[in-house]
């Protein structure tokens, strides 16, 4: 059995894994919110994915670290280490740091005075679109920071990101997703969109050629050696990864741990429906490759964070993140 841990409300986005509408027989697989096992002291024995790092709070990390810990003690098979796995921040620094990335991004509450524009505004732990709109030297910069509080966000959470996108062609601008589940990198995925801000894509504009593309790109993993590398730096074991091609290398947009992928819908193309097959059927290998048996319960050792959650565990509920 894999269990994901994700934010309360953010279960929907492997729910096609657990109900078993993934289109592919995979491990069984649940979904679970940190606040029910924060307060934990005997979980079943299974495989367990800690998702969703970029929306919890410091405080809640650090319960989540003293969780993962405790459950590695009982002998538990655990993913993506709370006190390790980069944020999203950490993680463009480092790759800008290292060569890997050709754009930095800077806090927006930090005076953030970009070393080349244009740049754009988003937030640092959600999924939402960010808006497309580019800002090109620092007076614009400033002034759309000034103008930011008054429309109720905050600048602390807020990010300044340099600009680095290109067309794929034909109008098109295009995203990439890219998984890794344990050991397994792979590639699964293009979405395009007739904007540079590709966030879902239209697959009304997903021609011959774009599909033939995918699956050239699907059936050779052909982004899996940077991928992985990106994967490494970021200490994370479980998620996918947002990456295009610009200036003819790799550049990765983020990594996100709780990743969305819905229900098998076959494409009436037969081109897509196979890259689908092939993409899904790896995924499914890639799960099973870190599943555990269930035998039982183990016991989590209590701790100084996490012994007095489980006093007031009852009232303690969070809206959903964004």
């Amino acid at each position: 059995m894999i269990v994901l841990i994700v934010t309360r409300g953010n279960h929907y986005t492997l729910k096609s894994l657990a109900d078993g509408t993934y289109g592919v027989k995979t491990p069984k697989f649940r979904i679970t919110h940190y606040e029910r096992l924060f307060g934990a002291w005997r979980v079943p024995r299974a495989t367990y994915i800690f998702g969703d790092l970029e929306r919890l709070a410091p405080w809640e990390l650090r319960i989540a670290a003293d969780l993962y810990r405790a459950m590695k003690e009982a002998g538990l098979r655990c993913l993506n280490d709370p006190a390790r796995a980069m944020s999203r921040v950490e993680l463009l620094t480092a790759l800008e740091r290292t060569g890997r990335n050709p754009f930095g991004v800077m806090r927006a509450d930090q005076d953030p005075r970009p070393k080349r524009f244009p740049v754009f505004i988003r937030s640092e732990n959600d999924h939402a679109k960010p808006s497309a709109r580019l800002y090109h030297d620092q007076q614009e910069l400033e002034a759309a920071l000034r103008e930011l509080p008054g429309l109720n966000f905050p600048l602390r959470g807020m990010l300044v990101e340099e600009y680095a996108a290109e067309p794929y062609g034909d109008g098109l601008w295009a995203k990439w997703g890219t998984w890794r589940i344990g050991d397994a990198i792979i590639v699964e995925h293009i979405a395009v969109e007739d904007t540079w801000m590709v966030k879902i894509g239209d697959h009304a504009k997903v021609t011959d050629a774009v599909a033939e593309d995918e699956h050239d790109a699907v059936a050779t993993n052909r982004y899996a050696p940077p991928l992985r590398e990106a994967f490494e730096l970021a200490a994370i074991e479980f998620g996918r990864a947002d990456h295009a091609t610009v200036g003819g290398r790799t550049v990765i947009y983020e990594i996100n741990t709780n990743p969305y992928s819905g229900i098998f819908v076959a494409d009436r193309r037969p081109i897509r429906h196979k890259t689908q097959q092939i993409a899904r059927g790896r995924i499914a290998d890639a799960l099973a490759a870190i599943d555990t048996i269930p035998t039982g319960t183990a016991s989590l050792a209590p701790t100084r964070l996490r012994r007095p959650i489980r006093w007031w565990r009852p009232g303690f509920v969070t809206p959903r993140r964004p």
